[in-house]
């Protein structure tokens, strides 16, 4: 009986070892290789920035800096201090015939700031008639973000996403790119003129 008894013991130890042995626990936290800390992105309010008869709705969380040298150019920063990233707009009249060359200038120099990286191009026309297109380059690190917005008649504003970081991966900066596209969608949807 007593041998009996140790088998059954020991037959239940080693049971209840292997069951252990072979659990995969996904409790166990894993260490990753790289970590990036969690960005806070501001809530989706906007404010309307007017230069030009331009009516550009940008991130209420970001700090405004305008600058106007003429009548017919100016210089919007648009900086988001948690993000450490400047978006960089330059609005400026032109004549029809201006319009057109300014917007394919601008296209091209959109173009070579991708840098050959895999690009999504969102193309929209708001209610008020202005076209924009928006480059999306996560490979682009230091330039992640464009976009481009004319009514086709009298201005072309463009604006660049400057990442001031120059030790940012693509990684690093996903959640900055996702927020920045959210609010140049925005933008674009509502941006109009007097």
């Amino acid at each position: 009986m007593t041998a009996m008894r140790l088998s059954i013991i020991s037959s239940a130890i080693i049971l209840t070892l292997c069951m252990t042995g072979c659990r995969k626990s996904t409790d166990t936290p894993v260490p990753r290789p790289v970590a990036y800390p969690r960005v806070e992105v501001y809530p989706a309010i906007y404010d309307t920035v007017t230069v030009h008869d331009i009516m550009l709705p940008v991130n209420k969380g970001a700090v405004i800096a305008i600058d106007t040298k003429n009548d017919s150019n100016a210089w919007i920063n648009v900086t988001y201090p948690r993000y450490h990233a400047t978006l960089r707009y330059t609005a400026s009249r032109h004549s029809r015939g201006g319009v057109m060359e300014a917007t394919d200038n601008r296209l091209t120099r959109m173009s070579l700031n991708a840098g050959g990286n895999t690009t999504e191009i969102l193309e929209l026309q708001n209610p008020a008639g202005i076209a924009s297109t928006i480059f999306v380059t996560p490979g682009a690190t230091v330039t992640p973000v464009q976009i481009l917005s004319t009514d086709s008649t009298r201005f072309v504003i463009s604006g660049v996403l400057e990442i001031n970081s120059q030790s940012a991966t693509r990684e690093e900066i996903a959640p900055v790119v996702a927020a920045v596209k959210e609010d140049l969608l925005f933008t674009a949807k509502h941006i109009s003129t007097r």
